[in-house]
């Protein structure tokens, strides 16, 4: 686990957001806004996004771990769906835009962009 001089707050930020995202997908569905663009891509993003955070917390070695868990996250998030009975129904498909959204932040934070708490970190120093 790599350390920074802020890493609670980075890793408070990640269980927020993880936590935001598992009460969205799991509110009744006429509770939430009608967005313009494809559910498939609203999973993917949102993973992705989730992916590429806490790869900028981990070291490298780690993403394998990271994608399983969060793949399992989506899996748990589409049972839920399943057996609840809110207007939320279990997609499979849904399950591979998480994967495909895993994939994406994973790649991104090969591509550098994990360096982003090193950045935010600097920033933070000269402030």
């Amino acid at each position: 686990m790599v350390r920074w001089p802020h890493a609670r707050v980075w890793y408070t930020v990640g269980v927020l957001m993880t936590l935001a995202v598992v009460i969205t997908m799991l509110l009744p569905s006429r509770l939430l806004p009608t967005l313009a663009i494809s559910d498939k891509l609203e999973h993917a993003a949102t993973f992705a996004l989730l992916a590429l955070w806490f790869a900028g917390l981990i070291e490298l070695r780690g993403y394998v771990w990271l994608g399983l868990l969060l793949l399992v996250l989506g899996g748990a998030i589409e049972i839920a769906q399943g057996l609840m009975s809110f207007g939320r129904q279990a997609d499979v498909r849904d399950l591979f835009a998480d994967g495909a959204g895993i994939l994406a932040g994973l790649a991104l934070a090969l591509m550098g962009l994990r360096h982003w708490v090193q950045w935010f970190e600097r920033w933070l120093g000269r402030i």
